[in-house]
């Protein structure tokens, strides 16, 4: 049996003695204030991470555990506020670890904001919120700044502009694609600066694409940072915290198996509405059980929930037990695929269907290009491997169990499932979400990062104010692949003031729509296509 330790810290140099079989508890409700001198580096690879650079990145981290087992830390209520951009806590090999009763904060979040104030026809008065500075070089060259942290607008970032009538945040486009706003100014005119707030005249090469009114926040398209980095963890838990800021990338687990989310809130600060730029959660090869409990989000720009498989291309046989294989998608270069003992599998590109599975004995990532890797298997693997794909399905296999969750203002799909396990989604409250409420694709061609799914049961939520369709599974396979998803269940579910698709399922073995669905109009609809067995109920309506 485990002898628990306690202790008592109110200095936040306890993370430097952590030892194993230890209860850590604050004296009291304490405030960290943590500059990038505090800050402890941690260099590697992340998943879901910067498509746009090919080295490991250097992230700062506030609370860093390595190697440790049966460990709780207690903050009681206390505050850790970053005062440099940063990251919160990074877990590598740990068990049994609970970090639980904080509150996570960055003083100065870097995500530029301004609220429109006038439009003209070429032009348009904006107030930056009081996180935001922007420093003009000459009439046409300018810099963005939060902080001392100099926001990158180079054409690839994407604005999300907010309604404060409607409440609710959108991405930004113009024609087809998302805007990065900064990059379209041809002028730029500092009217007022009373020392916190700016007021700013911004000038556009042809008509204003502005609105007035409405509020704007801008990301850059660079992952350079993560709230929390869970890596190859076993057992851990995120307990009872609040957080109110995390630059570009959110909570990242990977390789972990059983993750445990209880009583989250993130939400923004009240001078501020965005909480998150990126996903809140990325879900990477993770097995066992992922619970998200009784949490709330609001403010986060990107999905709250992926969770992905990953597949790899095979490029070549180099042996009888050798294959070389590549990571297709940037986003995951650098991050062994396997290690010892996990199973993977041979799959067909086109159906995502598996035609032989290997035991791996190594795994070699190429110390020049991190995208090519070499895996070494016990048996003998087939000879026209070659133009397929590997899955580690040892991996793959995770059960997301997301339960009593209020999502509210999502510009985004709010949970996308992507990866083999059994899933259930209940008694959540989806509010304002503008693209997919609950998705599941599936693509081992392009994106290589979603693959076959079990079963989904989604029971006893409530969807008001969503996009169409609200429950989507839309994999891309051929026509003729009927069993991507073993089943989708949908019962006793609420829809209001939404639009009118609730699902379209596609190739799923099984899909049942239950009478005891709730909608609040009878115009609603449902589709399905390519699955063999579909069971449609007629639903309740409930004005």
């Amino acid at each position: 049996s485990i002898m628990q330790k306690n202790y008592k810290f109110s200095s936040f140099s306890v993370f430097d003695v952590l030892q194993n079989d230890g209860c850590y508890t604050s004296q009291s409700r304490y405030l960290f204030s943590l500059g990038s001198d505090k800050l402890k580096s941690v260099t590697g690879y992340v998943a879901n991470s910067s498509p746009h650079t090919k080295d490991s990145q250097t992230r700062h981290f506030a609370i860093v555990m390595k190697d440790l087992k049966n460990v709780t830390v207690d903050g009681n209520g206390s505050r850790v506020l970053l005062t440099d951009k940063g990251s919160f806590a990074y877990l590598e090999n740990c068990e049994n670890v609970t970090l639980k009763n904080f509150t996570f904060d960055i003083e100065t979040p870097c995500c530029p904001e301004f609220t429109v104030m006038k439009t003209g026809l070429t032009s348009a008065n904006v107030q930056f919120a009081p996180n935001t500075r922007v420093e003009k070089i000459d009439d046409s060259t300018f810099d963005i700044k939060c902080g001392n942290t100099k926001i990158a607008v180079d054409g690839k970032g994407i604005t999300y502009m907010r309604a404060l009538d409607a409440d609710r945040n959108a991405v930004f486009t113009i024609g087809k694609d998302p805007a990065d706003i900064f990059s379209k100014v041809t002028k730029l005119d500092i009217l007022s600066d009373d020392g916190v707030n700016q007021t700013v005249k911004l000038s556009f090469k042809s008509l204003c694409p502005l609105k007035n009114g409405y509020s704007y926040s801008y990301r850059t398209n660079i992952r350079d940072e993560a709230g929390f980095v869970f890596d190859n963890c076993k057992n851990v838990t995120l307990d009872s915290c609040n957080v109110k800021y995390m630059h570009t990338q959110g909570i990242v687990a990977q390789f972990c198996e059983n993750v445990t989310i209880e009583k989250l809130d993130v939400r923004p600060k009240t001078s501020q509405s965005v909480a998150c730029t990126g996903n809140v959660f990325d879900f990477f090869e993770c097995s066992g059980t992922v619970s998200v409990k009784n949490s709330y989000f609001c403010g986060c720009l990107g999905k709250i929930v992926n969770m992905g498989a990953q597949y790899a291309r095979i490029n070549g046989r180099l042996d009888d037990h050798t294959l070389a294989c590549a990571y297709a998608n940037a986003k995951y270069y650098g991050i062994p695929f396997c290690k010892r003992g996990d199973v993977l599998a041979v799959t067909e590109t086109e159906s995502l269907t598996a035609y032989g599975r290997y035991k791996a004995v190594k795994c070699a990532v190429d110390k020049i290009n991190p995208d090519l890797f070499n895996v070494t298997f016990e048996g003998e693997v087939p000879q026209d491997a070659v133009g397929k794909v590997l899955e580690n399905e040892s991996a793959n296999g995770a059960d997301l169990i997301f339960e009593n969750n209020t999502l509210y203002d999502v510009p985004n799909k709010a949970v996308c499932i992507n990866s083999a396990g059994n899933h259930t989604l209940r008694f959540n409250n989806f509010k304002k979400v503008t693209k997919s409420a609950i998705y599941i694709g599936g693509d081992a061609k392009t994106d290589f990062v979603a693959g076959r799914v079990g079963n989904i049961a989604i029971a006893e939520n409530r969807f008001s104010d969503c996009n169409s369709p609200i429950i989507c599974v839309d994999p891309t396979v051929p026509e003729n692949v009927c069993d991507f998803a073993e089943s989708v269940s949908i019962s006793d579910n609420y829809f209001t003031e939404s639009e009118k698709t609730l699902y379209d399922i596609k190739h799923t073995r099984e899909v049942e729509f239950d009478s005891k669905n709730v909608c609040d109009d009878e115009k609603y609809v449902g589709s399905t296509a390519f699955c063999l067995s579909s069971k449609i109920k007629d639903y309740e309506i409930r004005y």
